[in-house]
């Protein structure tokens, strides 16, 4: 007789065998007793500490990593357990801090105390990590990779420019664009040499002017000249039909709508493009902001979504036919060139000016990544260059590590830019007051007046930080004519070598172009030349400033009231020379001062309909209106002074100010009818207006609307000549930028000054200083040399960029890197994760540390998290989570490594025999079975 018997007898019967003799797994991973590991506090087994009383203890003061705390269950076991038992025990009562701040009930006293508890937390788990030794693992605050790439934006030099869409549709259809007479010049500079082709559609007689043929008749004019240059069609494929609806993209149809086509300029290297028309027209940049800031009438939603725009009028069709409607354009206007939506970070814009060689200059607020470029605080202030077609140019961030206000911009003839405002907390690398508020202190929260010069290139030249002890902005900036930088402004207490007047004290401030340079400091300081407060024992405000000659002209208002006051300069000291009192403004505001013909323009809004600027040659229309001012340049009222107000029987402001060729152009918020517009486009609509003030005549306007039916435009600049055909056709008036500023400092918000860590192995580390003129090429030189050229840095191209790779030199070294100092850390910047460059080899299936020594493992735990937002808490959260998950693959890791190799495991896995011990065991099981079976 066969008995049957259950295989898993013969298991157990082993599992017992080999429990006896010591070799059983580890604990929670199998059946035997014997452990080789303590129980994780994260395991259903074992003991973490409770959360709640955790959360308690760091708020009151106490330790957030404690190795004592960190209890083992297995006598003898290795310190590497105990220290990253204790570590995540640091990150979890992060993570409670974080979460707790998530609950409802939590009061504004104790959030305060949850993040300083949070930052401190911070502060000891990085410190711990950088100091803490393991036998067993090696870890990294940061990543820990075989080879790591910045991805700070460095461009490559253009050999592309494409235009926005200028058709829809197929290329082998007629396009409204080329139609009539579409006359222009292509110029090609090569080797020294100027090629001028001129473009002229009639030439293509009866073809069809479609994107395809126009193109091929281009490059055959561009071919006989003996040019490389070409142009080209893009294509940009058709998306489903969508709309906007409650703050959500609604899609109406899945069938792709008609291709959108675009012209491409295709350069050569050493071929520099530049492109101009026979014709042109005047030509009026408006910048506004559109959209409801208030949808549903609650300010506590805050549900507003505004978008910041640049718009392109031509305002003159006697030699230009008018712009035709771009397809796809939204609340168009007769007489718009074109409409550019900014990106969401942009929130404000508040100056714009046509530079020299016809490009749009716009001083932009900004609160998050802006052209790739990421910012270091809440609120930074950023440089945008556009060309004539509406396309960005390059970005220039300050870089001020808390919060920045841009208030005023001037370019000067030869191209220089100066832009002035307001700062908050650490701003590195710039020439410092000595009153500032500064970065720490009783006056910490207030702001600085700054001033920042930048080249013709968008490099800057210096930045000046110059405050009093309290509140202090740079509202207005002008270059005088041997380019010394004017500013004016305001401020709630003295400003360096000034006394107190009033309440808002203004001041007027000069600074030398030129760096002031020695030899014990070779970088050089900028030179104050003068600084002067003026004004009344009220609160005063600066308004607008411009530069006559010698003279300075001060816009200002004074207990409601417009003054104007002109200084004499011409002996290094500012000396009132004049003033004018316009009147009480009645509420109403200045929206610029210009210089035109040797008189000063003056715009603005008011409910005077009697202003005190000379004789009114158009009357005020009731409610508030805008208004311009003709003035004599030396404030003496004359004859010819004149004042023309704007506006219907609704409240009309005036909020930008632009005069050129003795054109008066203003822009503002429409209230209910207005000269020539009496309807209303939208709910909240805007206007652009030339006036001929001598004679009080409106020769030139336009209404328009934006999103949800709501625009305000904010700033305005004119280009006389900036209008032609090459605006139908998306391209730009003058020359194609085909390469960018190198310096690591125009491309980023990094300032000279800020600095990283690297070593190599375990050696000291060494500082990396970025200097004002730092490239990538000269940043890659001084990593090499600081880890002893134990790595590879090379400089290569990954798409439009150029990027430091960085790997190890051998198999053996180690690069590490680390955050500079706070307010100075230089890695996030360019995009250099923090941690560990390694090699790594394959043994046994598993990945390990080329050097031969313990695996490295790297956290990811970001420095600088903070817990001031719900984005910044789920970012926290979701930071401290990664962590801990590398600690468990860490702990995982020593676990394996402590557990004796399953010997039958062994044999399976390699197909060997089992031992002889085992199979003398499994004989004598063989010979008891066959004997309780019956079998012989």
């Amino acid at each position: 007789m066969v008995t049957s018997i259950n295989t898993n007898l013969l298991l157990s019967l082993y599992q017992s065998q080999l429990g006896s003799t010591g070799l059983t797994a580890a604990a929670g991973t199998s059946t035997a007793s014997t452990k080789y590991a303590p129980t994780a506090p994260w395991s259903s087994g074992g003991q973490a500490p409770d959360a709640s009383e955790a959360i308690k203890s760091a708020l009151l003061g106490r330790k957030f990593i404690d190795e004592n705390a960190a209890k083992l269950d297995l006598q003898g076991a290795s310190a590497d357990y105990k220290k990253l038992f204790a570590l995540y025990q640091g990150l979890s009562t992060l993570s409670g801090l974080a979460e707790r701040m998530q609950k409802k009930g939590v009061t504004s006293v104790e959030k305060a105390q949850i993040e300083r508890a949070f930052a401190r937390g911070m502060q000891e788990v990085e410190t711990y990590v950088g100091k803490a030794a393991f036998e067993g693992l090696r870890l990294t605050q940061g990543q820990a990779v075989e080879r790591t790439k910045s991805t700070a934006p460095i461009p490559r030099p253009k050999t592309e420019y494409v235009t926005q869409p200028i058709f829809t549709g197929t290329s082998a259809e007629a396009v409204p664009a080329f139609q009539g007479d579409v006359k222009f010049n292509i110029k090609i500079k090569r080797a020294g040499v100027n090629h001028d082709v001129a473009i002229d559609l009639a030439g293509m007689g009866s073809q069809t002017r479609s994107m395809a043929n126009v193109v091929t008749y281009i490059n055959d004019q561009l071919a006989a000249a003996g040019v490389d240059t070409r142009l080209a069609t893009q294509r940009i494929p058709g998306k489903p039909k969508t709309i906007e609806s409650g703050g959500k993209t609604i899609t109406l149809s899945n069938t792709p709508g008609p291709d959108q086509w675009a012209l491409k300029v295709k350069t050569s290297v050493g071929e520099t493009v530049t492109f101009d028309a026979p014709s042109t027209a005047g030509a009026v940049y408006v910048v506004q902001t559109a959209g409801d800031p208030d949808p549903d009438g609650k300010a506590s939603t805050k549900d507003g979504v505004l978008q910041q725009q640049l718009m392109k009028f031509q305002t003159d069709t006697t030699s230009v036919d008018s712009p035709p409607q771009p397809d796809g354009e939204t609340y168009w206007v007769d007489g718009r060139a074109f409409s550019r939506t900014m990106g969401p970070e942009v929130k404000a814009v508040r100056a714009s000016q046509v530079g020299p060689d016809g490009s749009v200059y716009m001083l932009a607020d900004i609160t998050s990544k802006t052209a790739g470029q990421e910012i270091r605080g809440d609120q930074d202030v950023a440089l945008l260059k556009y060309d004539a077609a509406g396309n960005l140019v390059y970005s220039r961030t300050l870089g001020a590590a808390n919060e920045a206000s841009g208030l005023a911009l001037a370019v000067s003839a030869d191209g220089k830019v100066a832009i002035a405002g307001a700062v908050k907390g650490v701003l590195n690398g710039v020439t410092d007051g000595p009153t500032n508020s500064g970065a720490t202190g009783t006056y910490a929260g207030q702001s600085d007046s700054f001033v920042t010069l930048f080249n013709a290139d968008g490099e800057e030249l210096w930045t000046a930080r110059r405050g009093a002890r309290q509140d202090d902005e740079a509202t207005q900036v002008s270059f005088a004519a041997d380019g010394t930088v004017l500013v004016a402004g305001r401020a709630r207490s003295t400003m360096p070598g000034t006394s107190a007047i009033g309440d808002w004290d203004s001041y007027l401030e000069g600074f030398k172009p030129d760096l002031e340079k020695t030899a014990q400091d070779p970088a050089g300081k900028v030179k104050t030349l003068f600084t002067q407060s003026f004004g009344t024992t009220g609160s005063d405000q600066p308004v607008g400033m411009v530069v006559d000659g010698n003279s300075v002209v001060t816009a200002t208002i004074e207990e409601g009231r417009a003054v104007l006051r002109r200084f004499d300069i011409s002996g290094g000291t500012p000396v009132l020379t004049a003033t004018r009192d316009l009147g009480d403004l009645q509420g109403g505001g200045i929206a610029g001062l210009a210089l035109d013909g040797g008189q000063i323009v003056i715009a603005g809004y008011t409910t005077n309909a009697s202003l005190s600027a000379g004789a009114v040659s158009r009357a005020h229309a009731g409610g508030t209106d805008a208004f311009a001012a003709r003035l004599s340049a030396d404030l003496t009222p004359a004859a010819g002074d004149r004042i023309a107000y704007y506006g219907g029987a609704g409240d009309d402001k005036a909020t930008s100010l632009a005069v050129s060729g003795g054109q008066v152009w203003i822009a503002g918020a429409a209230g209910t009818d207005l000269p020539g517009h009496p309807d209303a486009v939208g709910k909240k609509d805007g206007f652009l207006a030339r006036l001929d003030v001598d004679a009080g005549a409106v020769d030139w306007s336009r209404r328009f609307t934006g999103k949800d039916g709501q625009a305000a435009p904010t700033s305005i600049a004119i280009d006389p000549n900036g209008a032609s055909v090459l605006d139908r056709l998306g391209l730009p008036k003058g020359t194609l930028a085909a390469k960018d500023s190198p310096l690591i400092t125009a491309q980023t918000s990094l300032r000279a000054g800020d600095q990283f860590q690297v070593r190599a192995g375990t050696g000291r580390w060494q500082t990396v200083t970025i200097d004002a003129n730092e490239t990538i090429d000269t940043l890659a030189q001084k990593i090499r040399r600081a880890v002893g050229f134990q790595a590879n840095v090379k400089v290569s191209s990954s798409g439009n960029s150029r990027v430091l790779t960085i790997t190890p030199q051998t198999d053996r070294a180690v690069i590490e890197f680390s955050a500079g100092k706070a307010d100075k850390d230089a890695l996030e910047f360019l995009g250099i994760p923090a941690g560990v460059v390694r090699a790594t080899d394959s043994k046994g299936g598993k990945t390990v540390s080329g050097d031969g020594k313990p695996t490295f493992y790297g956290l990811g735990l970001e420095s600088g998290l903070s817990l001031k937002n719900d984005t910044e808490i789920s970012h926290a959260l979701a930071n401290l989570a990664k962590a801990q998950g590398v600690i468990r693959s860490a702990y995982r890791a020593l676990v394996d490594a402590a557990t004796p190799d399953d010997p039958l495991a062994n044999a399976q896995i390699t197909g060997g025999k089992a031992p002889a011990y085992l199979q003398n065991q499994i004989a004598n099981y063989q010979a008891a079975l066959a004997r309780l079976g019956g079998g012989s």
